[in-house]
């Protein structure tokens, strides 16, 4: 037989069952054909069948090597493999079947057991990829659910984290996942804790049974009730009486009614009796109602929104607020009681129902909730009162996903207003070099800080514009002015932004990497040694001998130069190196010793630095007291914007000559200076370089001012 007709044998064996017979058809198929991939898939499926994994394992190495292509063929070597106990290599097989097919069903469900087994944070993205495609096909169970929401909520996804667990919850009745819900709430980048408690709340409810959800409040229940009474001494609303009422008038609070009359009480009968009291006491009083300051009706007003109460479900939606005193002060007045938390009652039947999709009362409530809250906030911003936006942000923002945008829409231009000073600040950085402390104070001001890291995901794009602007200042100090350090601290300010998105952080990290390899290539010349147990430095601060420092800035003197002398058999190297400021202030590096070696390779390091850091903002400080007109004395020399002018001696006198700068020739040889003229080979002056003050500029100097001159 041949080795597919043995192949066709095996297949039918296993059909009917027979595996011993079907395992000897296919491995006489892979001895007759070993290149034949379905002989040695037939002899895995039979392995596989027979409960012998391990010679499956090899069979199924075989195949793969003979068609790579075969996603099926890695998913089962896959499981095997994690039968065996071999997880990496279980893992390694089903990523390649998924990469094949991604839709390998099987090899999805499998991959994903590996990762939450292992649960490795460096492989969340992966797992949360699988159970994605996962979700797409099949749907998730409630195990699937509450990982994926645990995943979620590890990466700080926390919204999506809400969706899975919230999913779980609703759909299969998860304690769990419902508890889980509130550690969202709670976590530092939502800080929705007024939230957290409700559901903590809801769940210790729902489920008597369960602690865990007690725990939690406990320990974040102290701090909400110091908010909220220092949210009361703040008083009840900060909207001017003035904005009262001008979102949502209740009809039942309009119509007065008297304190013990029940919903069922109000019909049409009822509604008309107190609305024909409400329209006397508006003809009485002028529109002025005692029991609704800040708002005066008018009687087509007052007859349009009684009306409403003839709508049997507007009727019940205006109930339910009725009932509910803080969120109908709220909807009226802009009081934050409602987002106050209580120490031992949550709105929980309340809660439910606006929680509750199919209810037509939250899409109703979400129209009058939205413009109301985002008023309170954009004057709470306004205002700079941090302890009643801390409040409005912790949660009971009840309004339906489509109306979340409408919460923030005035709010996000009071926000907008803040960043202004940010914004100009840095178009200003490329002129004028702004200060550390100037940058900090523009975040703190104002309480711009305090306020931009309170606010909620629809802010984020601002709040990455808040770290932009400060990029652009850090960018415009490297750049403009020189200075990686100012860079890099500006930088570091975007850290205190707690909220930014992946993109903007990944961008600061990568300006930062490079800003710390530039600080590291600028600096790679400085030199630090010891001597007498005294600090010898020459940094691009500055030049520091023991206590002794003085700033790059302030440096006016240079000089240096070495001296090698015999003193009986020996050599002794004498090495001199000072740096002066204009105060008079002095540091002086010198020492003598017969380590030639050693010590020429410090004396090279000091003065690489001071060529580095030191050596050009001197030579302009020079050249700019020459451009004021001033003369500058280096040695025997006499430097101006004419030239160099030094005198010579000859057997009787002695003669001053004024060498053009075009003419003048420097040069340096065995530690001596000497300038010359060009145009008479006698006219020369010489100098020691180790005992003369800024002799090392003069060869800079004279090639510099002579090019200006030409």
């Amino acid at each position: 037989m041949t080795a597919d007709e043995l192949v066709e044998a095996s297949k039918e064996h296993r059909k009917n069952n027979r595996l011993e017979e079907a395992l000897l058809s296919s491995l006489a198929a892979s001895v007759a054909d070993p290149e034949n991939a379905e002989a040695w898939w037939q002899v895995a499926l039979n392995r596989r069948d027979l409960g012998d994994t391990k010679n499956q394992i090899i069979a199924l190495r075989i195949m793969v090597d003979l068609v790579p292509q075969f996603s099926r063929g890695w998913s089962q070597l896959g499981n095997a493999l994690s039968k065996s106990g071999e997880h990496d290599a279980a893992k390694s097989a089903h990523e390649v079947s998924i990469g094949l097919d991604p839709d390998n069903f099987d090899a999805l469900e499998a991959l994903a057991a590996i990762y939450r087994n292992q649960d490795l944070p460096a492989q969340d993205e992966k797992e949360m990829t699988v159970l994605a495609r996962i979700e797409v096909l099949e749907g998730l169970g409630s195990n699937a659910l509450n990982r994926q929401g645990a995943l979620q909520y590890r990466n700080r996804h926390l919204h999506e984290a809400i969706r899975y667990w919230a999913e779980d919850a609703s759909e299969n009745d998860s304690r769990f996942s419902l508890f889980n819900i509130g550690l969202a709430y709670a976590h530092p980048d939502m800080s929705q804790e007024a939230d957290a408690i409700d559901t903590w709340r809801l769940v210790a409810r729902r489920y008597p049974d369960y602690d865990q959800p007690d725990k939690s409040i406990s320990a974040t229940l102290p701090k909400l009730l110091e908010r909220a009474k220092s949210a009361r001494l703040e008083g009840d609303t900060v909207l001017s009486e003035d904005l009262w009422h001008s979102e949502y008038i209740n009809p039942f609070q309009l119509l007065n009614p008297p304190s013990d009359l029940e919903f069922d009480e109000f019909d049409a009968k009822a509604v008309q009796r107190l609305r024909k009291s409400l329209l006397r006491e508006i003809d009485l009083e002028n529109g002025n109602l005692p029991w609704m300051p800040g708002v005066i009706v008018d009687r087509s007003r007052a007859i349009g929104i009684c009306e409403e109460l003839s709508d049997d479900d507007k009727k019940t939606f205006h109930w339910r607020v009725f009932e509910n005193k803080p969120l109908l002060d709220f909807l009226s007045k802009g009081s934050h009681e409602h987002f106050l938390v209580n120490e031992h009652f949550s709105p929980l039947d309340f809660l439910e129902l606006v929680q509750d999709e199919t209810q037509e009362f939250r899409e109703w409530l979400s129209n009058r909730f939205a413009p109301q809250f985002d008023r309170v906030l954009s004057r709470a911003i306004d205002q700079r009162n941090l302890t009643i936006l801390e409040c409005v942000l912790d949660g009971r923002r009840w309004v339906s996903p489509s109306y979340a945008d409408r919460c923030f829409e005035n709010s996000r231009r009071v926000v907008g207003r803040l960043l202004d000073p940010l914004r100009k600040a840095a178009n200003e950085a490329g002129t004028r070099k702004l200060s550390s402390p100037e940058v900090t104070r523009l975040l703190e001001e104002n309480g711009f800080l305090r306020i931009i890291n309170l606010l909620p995901t629809p802010f984020l794009d601002q709040q990455d514009e808040a770290a932009i602007q400060l990029r652009r200042i850090s960018i415009a100090s490297a750049n403009d002015h020189g200075d990686l350090d100012l860079a890099k601290v500006i930088l570091n300010l975007a850290d205190r932004l707690r909220f930014k998105s992946a993109e903007v952080v990944q961008r600061l990290q990568d300006d930062l990497s490079q800003v710390e390899e530039m600080i590291r290539e600028e600096r790679k010349a400085e030199v630090r040694l010891t001597s007498a147990g005294d600090t010898w430095e020459i940094t691009k601060k500055g030049i520091r001998q023991g206590d002794l420092f003085i700033p790059t800035a302030e440096v006016t003197i240079l000089r240096w130069g070495s001296l090698m002398t015999r003193r009986d058999s020996s050599i002794v190297y004498d090495y001199r190196f000072h740096v002066a400021a204009a105060d008079g202030g002095r540091v002086k590096f010198d020492w003598t010793t017969k380590d030639g070696e050693t010590s020429q390779t410090n004396f090279s390091n000091l003065i690489n630095a001071a060529l580095e850091y030191i050596f050009i903002p001197v030579c302009i400080g020079v050249q700019e007291q020459i451009a004021k007109g001033s003369s500058v004395k280096i040695g025997p020399c006499t430097l101006s914007s004419q030239g160099v002018a030094f005198e010579t001696k000859g057997w009787i006198s002695s003669k001053t000559h004024l060498v053009p700068w075009e003419r003048v020739r420097c040069a340096v040889k065995d530690g001596i200076v000497t300038m010359s003229d060009s145009h008479a080979a006698k006219v020369k002056i010489d100098m020691a370089l180790r005992d003369t003050d800024n002799a090392p500029l003069l060869t800079f100097l004279s090639r510099a001012m002579g090019q200006d001159e030409g």
